[in-house]
């Protein structure tokens, strides 16, 4: 049996349970359900008044609490945050490495750098050298390492985008390149050049360096997390 019909099954059993629990076992979570479905559809016709928003409102948050108190989803949340961790403490053992390469001589062709985003596990471009392109990386866990030194970056402002929600990104910058970093966190710390802060909540951090405007060899970061650090060096 393939992996892929291994997950179908999966969420087809748990979602046969599910129903079987709220219709079966807790036959009130199935009423309550039916209600709150009931007074979401009739707000829903009527959400352009200001009392059809609020009930849609309370409809929702009615149906997801619900939910929430459910056996099985109490369950499979149980179960996924027992995956996550296992995979979060796998990945800090292998730091993920993006090392970009680029061609010496011009290519007669056009090909792309592309990323392959994944839950888990290892992220890089191909052996093979490419032209710049702007990279855009998503990494939900474990350790991000972005080495920009054996690149060579093009003029304009070359972009790089990471969006991870918990771990730490790391970014090598060449001595000869100018930075302009915006940063979002919900809770992390933060290493940029001469800039520390080891306990940041819900902060938005901008950093540029002196010569960023008037400088050819330079480059815009832009990283986003929830909780984490993030790093960023000349080497």
């Amino acid at each position: 049996m393939s992996k892929m019909k291994s997950i179908h099954y999966l969420l087809l059993g748990t979602i046969i349970f599910f129903i079987f629990e709220v219709i079966f076992i807790h036959t009130q979570s199935f009423i309550w359900m039916v209600v709150w479905l009931a007074v979401i559809y009739l707000a829903r016709q009527y959400y352009y008044r200001p009392a059809g928003k609020t009930f849609f409102w309370i409809g929702l948050i009615g149906f997801i609490i619900t939910v929430i108190n459910t056996t099985t989803f109490q369950f499979i949340l149980f179960i996924a945050l027992v995956f996550l961790l296992l995979n979060w403490y796998q990945s800090k053992q292998t730091p993920t490495y993006h090392q970009p390469q680029f061609p010496l001589e011009k290519e007669t062709t056009n090909r792309k750098v592309l990323f392959t985003n994944r839950w888990f596990g290892r992220q890089q471009t191909e052996a093979n050298a490419y032209q710049w392109e702007d990279i855009n990386i998503q990494s939900p866990f474990g350790e991000t390492v972005i080495d920009l030194n054996y690149t060579v970056l093009p003029k304009g402002e070359p972009l790089i985008i990471v969006r991870q929600l918990i771990g730490n990104i790391q970014i090598i910058i060449p001595f000869d390149v100018e930075v302009d970093i915006h940063h979002s966190v919900l809770m992390g710390s933060v290493d940029i050049l001469d800039h520390r802060d080891e306990n940041m909540t819900n902060r938005v951090v901008h950093i540029q360096t002196a010569d960023y405007q008037m400088a050819s060899q330079k480059v815009k970061i832009v990283t986003s997390m929830i909780a984490g650090k993030i790093e960023v060096v000349r080497r």
